[in-house]
């Protein structure tokens, strides 16, 4: 398991899509999901949750992987 929680990890995997730095985000991650509601579901079981942000689709494993799917490549 990471040192970074699971929004960190969603904040990270969307800022390299971008090609910028997650400081750089124009969109704060809560507009979409609570980053603690997030962070506290993952620490408590195994679950797989998928959200829209950015023009992506969002999706954390249940190994806490997050994957990206652009909006646009659907």
């Amino acid at each position: 398991m990471s040192d970074h929680s699971v929004s960190e990890a969603v904040l990270a995997a969307i800022a390299e899509a971008e090609g910028v730095d997650v400081k750089a985000l124009d969109t704060p991650l809560y507009e979409s999901i609570s980053p603690e509601a997030l962070d506290k579901l993952f620490r408590n079981s195994p679950v797989e949750v998928t959200f829209r942000y950015m023009g992506y689709i969002v999706t954390v494993t249940p190994e806490q992987e997050v994957e990206l799917v652009s909006i646009d490549d659907r």
